[in-house]
Order: structure tokens, then C-alpha cells, then sequence
């Protein structure tokens, strides 16, 4: 597998952990338990961050150079479905993250609802990752060359993860506190 599939990878590990974690608040603030909106806010400014500056850009030039190739033309579909769920997750994550920052500014909202925006985002990032790494990751790894690997790792900008490798503490203080606090979990 190229360094970037690995890459890619570790962000999608690095992802689900996020999940569980932001799973788990929601458990807590739906059981009426104390559940941190700071950090919640936090963590889907990170991914929706990530995700816009780096990952999914990434995705999509090594997509869209994968794709082209002859005999890729009967995965069309697969691939366009992906670019939709990329465009989606975004705009999931931004408005669960408002939804959240109105609670926190005197927005009153239905727990239930707040609950459901959260858990639909959750739901379906899982699922877009599991696509990408049991479908998508595959057939890329299986028709692009070393050659083209190489030519895609120095066409693509580098960006340091800013919670998982280079903390950003600045920005993400909480979150990486927290990770650190809560490492085995």
C-alpha cells in the first residue's frame, strides 16, 4: 500500500476514535449527564477543518486519477457516490456544530434533536469510511503504479495533522487534552 493509502488510513483510525468519543458525549448529554459542548464544537471544527484543507482533497486527486484509467469506467458510480458523501459530511458536520454552538449561546433546541443531527453525522461518516476502506482503498492500491504513487505524493500539498501529529494547541487545546486524558478509551 503507498504512504498516502497508509496515511489516509491513520486518518480514518484517527476518525473513528473521534466518533466513539463524540458518541459517548452524546450518550452523556442525552442521558441528561454532564457533557462538554466545548469539546464537542471542537472536535467538528478539527474534522470539518482536516477533512476540507487536507484529507478529502487528497481523496479526490488520488480518485480522480485512479478513476480515469481504462476498466475504471464500471465504478463510476462508486466513485461520484463518494464525492457526494465528501460535499455531505461536510455540510453535517458544520451544521451539527452550529446546532451545537446555538445550544451554547441560549438557542433552545429538543435534546432529541440535538441527538439526531449528531447521531446521523456519526452514522454516516462510519459508513463513508468503511466504503473508502473496503472498497474504494482496494481498487485504487490495485491500478495505480509505484510510478503513479510517486507523482501523486509530490503533486499533493503535505499537511500536518493538527490534533494526531503536529498538535495545533492553539486551536485544539481541549481536544488533544482530552485525547491524552482519555488515550485508552
Amino acid at each position: 500500500m503507498s504512504q498516502l493509502l497508509e496515511k489516509l488510513s491513520r486518518d480514518h483510525t484517527n476518525l473513528a476514535h473521534l466518533l466513539d468519543l463524540l458518541s459517548g458525549q452524546l450518550d452523556a448529554f442525552f442521558a441528561g449527564r454532564e457533557s462538554d459542548f466545548d469539546l464537542k464544537i471542537e472536535m467538528l471544527d478539527y474534522i470539518e477543518s482536516y477533512a476540507e484543507q487536507y484529507h478529502h482533497p487528497t481523496e479526490d486527486k488520488i480518485n480522480k486519477a485512479a478513476f480515469a484509467k481504462p476498466g475504471m469506467e464500471e465504478h463510476q458510480a462508486l466513485i461520484e457516490r463518494v464525492g457526494r458523501e465528501h460535499e455531505a459530511l461536510l455540510g453535517m458536520a458544520r451544521r451539527f456544530r452550529e446546532t451545537l454552538e446555538g445550544v451554547m449561546q441560549g438557542t433552545v433546541l429538543l435534546r432529541d434533536e440535538v441527538e439526531t443531527r449528531g447521531r446521523e453525522f456519526i452514522a454516516l461518516q462510519r459508513q463513508h469510511i468503511d466504503l473508502e476502506e473496503h472498497e474504494i482503498f482496494p481498487l485504487i492500491d490495485k491500478v495505480l503504479s509505484e510510478k503513479e504513487w510517486d507523482k501523486l505524493e509530490r503533486s499533493i500539498p503535505h499537511m500536518d495533522d493538527p490534533v494526531f501529529h503536529r498538535q495545533d494547541y492553539n486551536r485544539f487545546r481541549s481536544l488533544i487534552d482530552y485525547l491524552e486524558l482519555h488515550q485508552s478509551e
